[in-house]
């Protein structure tokens, strides 16, 4: 990938040949609403027919999807909201195994994707149908159905969570600091009419602690319909089909998010609005040239 003043960091895996263009020299003001771009229109009649059947095929064609890629400039911003369609628009059609690949491959760095794909294949095997954490509905079917076990009164407890990277880095440092020496002046108050609000905060799933043990707690007196990410945690201990799923929850919830088919056709005809296409104008792959370096 060639770099420039003017471009930002690309995703993973079969997407990292792409240089990311900004739509804009400056950020807009924070208050700037984010509104739906003009629909983009592409006939992928008007391509070639291309599918990639294997790795093999991916990396062998990746100069001819390059040129379809250049040729879609607002088409392939499309990319960074689902790959898989974007590159159908192109004439360019994927087998199961490689859409799979790509679809993770920009979600997850390599590591993380082999555990994603290890416990969604154990889990299945285990449950006879595919694991969805994330979902608070399945987690109730997982629980009380498919692994029988109790309802927890969970009320307010909430799930214990690793610090934040670096805190006790930051603390650290802190005393290094030396004492300031200067004043500052009075920071200027609001009017008592004026109210501020902000929205509470919330524990990221990221840092939710797999390894520390859950509370032991009372039996609830009814099922609930649905359960949680957060509330699955309280049950990791009492199986580990469950364990994993948990898990798998957390992964999923990391992942770079992917937009469904639905939202993928909104966005396109410019009817449901996206970031990505109001502030990045182009993505465009750069491939090696035949026969040795660039």
């Amino acid at each position: 990938m060639t770099s420039s003043d003017d471009s930002a960091k690309p995703p993973r895996g079969p997407l990292r040949g792409l240089t990311i263009r900004p739509a804009h020299a400056k950020y807009p003001r924070p208050a700037t609403p984010v509104r739906a771009t003009p629909p983009v229109k592409v006939d992928p009649a008007s391509y070639k027919p291309l599918h990639i059947e294997s790795h093999r095929d991916l990396l062998g064609r990746q100069r001819e999807i390059a040129e379809r890629v250049a040729a879609q400039p607002a088409l392939s911003v499309m990319l960074l909201i689902n790959p898989v369609l974007a590159f159908q628009k192109l004439g360019i059609t994927m087998s199961p195994e490689i859409a799979h690949h790509v679809l993770h491959a920009i979600q997850h760095p390599k590591e993380l994707r082999s555990r994603r794909d290890e416990l969604e294949e154990s889990l299945k095997k285990v449950l006879g149908e595919p694991a969805r954490p994330t979902e608070p509905a399945w987690n109730a079917h997982l629980l009380f159905e498919l692994r029988k076990l109790r309802p927890l009164a969970i009320g307010d407890h909430k799930p214990t969570y690793r610090p934040p990277l670096g805190q006790e880095e930051t603390k650290g440092l802190h005393t290094l600091r030396p004492a300031g020496t200067e004043r500052y002046p009075q920071p200027r108050l609001l009017p008592p009419r004026t109210r501020v609000g902000s929205e509470p905060w919330k524990e990221s799933l990221r840092r939710i602690d797999l390894h520390a043990p859950a509370p032991e707690l009372p039996q609830a007196p009814d099922k609930p319909l649905e359960v949680p990410l957060e509330d699955l945690w309280f049950y990791k201990d009492l199986d580990p089909v469950v364990h994993d799923a948990v898990e798998l929850g957390v992964i999923q919830r990391r992942a770079f998010p992917i937009q469904s088919p639905d939202s993928f056709r909104a966005i396109l005809e410019g009817r449901k609005s996206n970031a990505f296409l109001v502030w990045i104008r182009e993505l465009r792959f750069n491939p090696e040239p035949k026969g040795g370096k660039k």
